[in-house]
C-alpha cells in the first residue's frame, strides 16, 4: 500500500470515528433547568376499544410486557393489527403533547413515552413530580409505581412520589390515555432538597 493510500485510509477511519462520537454525544441529553424530562421515545396513537372505560383500560396492557419495554427509535410494534414505530421526540416546553407531535386529534387513545436516566451513583430520595391529561401510569425499572385513573386537565407537579435512581441506567415508562381533546404529560425530577436534579444524563436508547 502506498503512503498516499495509507493516509487516505487513516483519514476515512478518523472521519467515521468522529461521526460515531458525534452521534453518541447527540444521544446523551440532560434534564431542562427546571428538572423536566423533555426527551422521550414515543409510541402512539393506540386506539382503545370504546366498550371499556379509560380507567379500566389504564390498568390493562396496551402493548406486550409494557412494564419492562426498553425501546429505541425505529423499533416496531403491532397493536390490534396496526404497526406502530417508536420515535424520538423532544418536547418544546416543560410538558409533552401527543396531538401536537402527531399533528392530529386523537380521542380514546393510549400512548407511551419512555426515557432512560443514567446516573454515576445511586441517588436516593428523588422526587418524581408528574402530571397527565388524562389518565397516567408509570413503570420505573420494571415496577408499577403510579396510576391516576380519572380524566383531568394537565396540572404540572400534580402528583409527587419518591424513588431511588440506581447507579447506571434507569428506565421510566409513562403511559398516558386520552379520553377527549388535549393529550399531554409532564415529568420532572427533584433532589431531596426540592431543587432540580443535576448530574444525570438522559438517553434515548437502553
Amino acid at each position: 500500500m502506498t503512503m498516499k493510500k495509507l493516509f487516505c485510509l487513516l483519514g476515512l477511519v478518523a472521519l467515521i470515528e468522529g461521526s460515531m462520537a458525534k452521534a453518541g454525544a447527540a444521544d446523551i441529553l440532560t434534564l431542562d433547568p427546571e428538572g423536566y424530562v423533555r426527551d422521550w421515545v414515543m409510541l402512539a396513537p393506540i386506539a382503545l376499544p370504546s366498550s371499556d372505560t379509560a380507567s379500566d383500560l389504564l390498568l390493562r396492557e396496551q402493548i406486550k410486557t409494557e412494564a419492562t419495554v426498553k425501546p429505541k427509535a425505529g423499533d416496531r410494534v403491532t397493536v390490534n393489527g396496526k404497526e406502530l414505530v417508536w420515535r424520538n421526540v423532544t418536547a418544546p416546553t416543560n410538558f409533552f403533547d401527543f396531538n401536537a407531535v402527531l399533528k392530529t386529534q386523537n380521542d380514546h387513545a393510549a400512548g407511551f413515552i419512555v426515557t432512560y436516566v443514567e446516573c454515576d451513583q445511586d441517588i436516593p430520595d428523588v422526587t418524581m413530580a408528574v402530571a397527565s391529561n388524562d389518565e397516567g401510569r408509570i413503570y420505573f425499572n420494571g415496577v408499577d409505581i403510579y396510576a391516576f385513573t380519572e380524566a383531568r386537565p394537565l396540572l404540572l407537579d400534580a402528583d409527587k412520589g419518591r424513588v431511588t435512581l440506581k447507579k447506571g441506567v434507569n428506565v421510566i415508562v409513562f403511559k398516558i390515555l386520552n379520553e377527549q381533546n388535549s393529550w399531554q404529560g409532564a415529568m420532572r425530577l427533584l433532589d431531596k432538597a426540592g431543587t432540580p436534579l443535576k448530574n444525570v444524563k438522559i438517553r434515548l436508547s437502553p
